[in-house]
């Protein structure tokens, strides 16, 4: 009995570890860096883009094996154009497969039912035989309600590049 009561607190440790992980950073404030650094709460900028509302944009980060995905909002922008950003929401994700990778915002290849939409985030896998993406997950970042929202991955083409 008192193992699977254990099993039981363990499970819910971990699932509200994840949950505490995924907000960690709501709330932070930082200024805009080059893809490549590190930011002062110790996270790597892996590069982002512009939503439709340019006010807002989405960026990946990493911290140990933990990748991220931020949905941030432009605050100001100092004397030297260089924005100041608050995070609104953040995906959390463990490391990306070797083919997979988020096509998102103006770097996106990606429509759904044939329109092109900068607020869409996809998560593909390259299939080099085939030259094509398997779609796995999507979001939209909604920048009313400042969140991410999960989705469906029906009518989402996107076009692999041609190496």
């Amino acid at each position: 009995m008192k193992f699977k009561l254990f099993i039981l607190l363990t499970v819910l440790a971990s699932a509200l570890n994840v949950a505490a992980q995924e907000t960690e950073f709501v709330g932070f404030k930082h200024r805009g860096v080059v893809v490549g650094e590190t930011l002062p709460n110790g996270v790597k900028d892996l590069g982002g883009g512009l939503l439709s509302d340019e006010n807002y944009g989405v960026s990946r980060f990493s911290k140990g094996k933990k990748h991220y995905l931020w949905l941030e909002k432009i605050t100001e922008r100092g004397s030297d154009g260089v924005p100041n950003w608050i995070v609104k929401d953040v995906l959390l994700f463990d490391a990306l497969g070797k083919d997979q990778k988020f096509l998102f915002s103006y770097s996106s290849t990606c429509t759904t039912d044939g329109a092109e939409s900068l607020d869409t985030i996809v998560l593909v896998e390259h299939k080099p035989k085939t030259k094509k993406y398997k779609i796995l997950k999507a979001w939209k970042a909604n920048v009313a309600s400042e969140k991410f929202e999960k989705i469906s991955t029906r009518g989402i083409q996107c076009t692999a590049e041609v190496p």
